[in-house]
């Protein structure tokens, strides 16, 4: 014999009994369990930092690559404000490790992925890594623009940012001013210390990490 559901007694507004059944409970007990998962899904989202890169982002005025400055030869760029990610996207939001590079170029190209250590009212940085040479293609034609990926497997502190080591670049968008990035001659290497920057530059660095 199979016996029914116990029911529970509410009471409405109006004093009138209500029933409530176990087998409602356990409906919305579901259907909150699903509602749980959502800020989870959120959090993975969220696991970049950098430039907010999409098809419509333009590397504009960076058609041809920009030499460092002031002076010719290597660099290091260290990102200080990121396109599409103000206040504090730049910079790492947790330990972990970075799956993935993204970028936009204007032309092709090439460089070294660097992370960094960084003090933005001092203007100084130290560099924690550097990797292997990535090389990239560029633009082809105008909108929508190619975004470019590089597997990687890079572990990253909480408050790390981004930079490269080139010659060159068009990985930017050169459409604001103040100091987007810190540039650093002749490159900082790894294990240095806390230097200050040689000069600043007003383009958004466009480079965006992907957590694990």
């Amino acid at each position: 014999m199979i016996k029914s559901l116990p029911t529970l007694m509410t009471r409405n507004s109006r004093g009138t009994g209500t029933s409530l059944s176990v087998r409602a409970l356990l409906g919305f007990a579901t259907a909150f369990a699903a509602l749980a998962v959502i800020p989870t899904a959120n959090a993975d989202a969220a696991a970049k930092f950098g430039a907010k890169l999409t098809p419509e982002v333009q590397p504009s005025n960076a058609s041809t690559a920009h030499p460092c400055e002031p002076n010719p030869g290597k660099c290091t760029r260290i990102s200080m404000e990121a396109y599409g990610r103000p206040d504090g996207g730049h910079k790492a939001p947790k330990d972990g490790a970075i799956k993935k590079i993204r970028i936009i170029a204007g032309e092709a190209g090439s460089f070294k992925l660097q992370l960094a250590r960084a003090n933005a009212n001092q203007k100084k940085a130290k560099v924690t890594y550097t990797g292997p040479k990535l090389s990239y293609d560029g633009q082809t034609g105008d909108e929508p623009y190619e975004i470019e990926s590089f597997k990687v497997n890079v572990p990253v502190d909480k408050g790390d940012h981004l930079g490269i080591l080139s010659r060159k670049t068009s990985m930017l968008r050169c459409s604001s001013g103040g100091p987007n990035q810190l540039l650093f001659q002749p490159p900082l290497s790894v294990g240095g210390p806390f230097q200050t920057a040689d000069d600043t530059d007003g383009c958004w660095l466009l480079m965006e990490a992907v957590y694990k």
